[in-house]
């Protein structure tokens, strides 16, 4: 039986005990594979994905001790968790602008449980989508089950990753969370933010074509006009990347 070694820890693994990844390395099931949550492609992924959401998990479990963990037992109304999800869920911090997407794992049975955690910024969060899963249960029947699948941009290792829901209508009441929570929610006040937003959108691409037709435009400007972009359609997240920032950077 042919042998390799596995490209993160260098231990011996064989056709049983290895894994291997899309570009050609392998790691071994037994620890290197097993740190990763179920939610990573492992066959499509390459080392760098596996090594850098190996480091995503460790911080991220620092992250949810240190903070998340305390949150959970506040009796502080401005710093309650949001909860959302069944099956897997996702804890959602506004007062850090922070995500928390769990894995709880046990050494035997129900006992001896131990919580990981991938940690995320609220304003990273740029995606939702609806997905639905057909399966069969274990009396031969066919179920259909639900997921938000969640992006999260400036990311690295495990970007992208989906939560049960009920149906399309627990969907859109998540989708209309963030919504309300990034100000692009379809009331009359935001309404008028986001056309406000549109305009300085507008006035600010059409003076990046009257720069690049004049050939006078630069690298400030272009980047003011994607943010200027980003606003209109995501809406200002410069307070949550502020928060994130400021609650990550108090973990040791």
């Amino acid at each position: 039986m042919a042998k390799h070694i596995c490209a993160i820890c260098g231990a011996e693994v064989n056709l049983l005990s290895e894994q291997k990844l899309a570009d050609g390395n392998f790691i071994c099931r037994k620890v290197c594979a097993k740190k990763c949550f179920k939610a990573l492609d492992l066959v499509g992924g390459d080392l760098e994905t596996v090594k850098a959401h190996h480091e995503q998990v460790d911080f991220g479990t620092k992250v949810w001790n240190q903070i998340f963990v305390p949150l959970k037992k506040t009796k502080n109304k401005d710093e309650k968790l949001k909860v959302l999800g069944r099956g897997e869920y996702i804890h959602v911090s506004p007062s850090t602008g922070l995500i928390a997407y769990t894995d709880d794992r046990y050494k035997f049975f129900l006992f001896g449980k131990t919580t990981y955690a991938c940690v995320y910024r609220i304003a990273d969060l740029y995606g939702y989508e609806f997905e639905e899963e057909t399966k069969k249960n274990s009396e031969g029947k066919e179920e259909t089950e639900h997921y938000c699948r969640l992006l999260f941009h400036n990311v690295s290792g495990l970007y992208s990753f989906r939560i049960g829901v009920s149906g399309q209508k627990d969907y859109d009441s998540i989708c209309k969370y963030f919504d309300t929570l990034f100000g692009i929610q379809k009331t009359l006040g935001n309404m008028v933010n986001n056309f406000k937003s549109q305009l300085n959108a507008a006035k600010s691409i059409a003076e990046t074509l009257k720069a690049a037709k004049d050939g006078t435009l630069d690298e400030a400007q272009g980047a003011e006009t994607f943010d200027a972009l980003d606003t209109a359609r995501y809406g200002d997240r410069t307070e949550w990347i502020a928060k994130a920032d400021a609650a990550l950077a108090s973990v040791k």
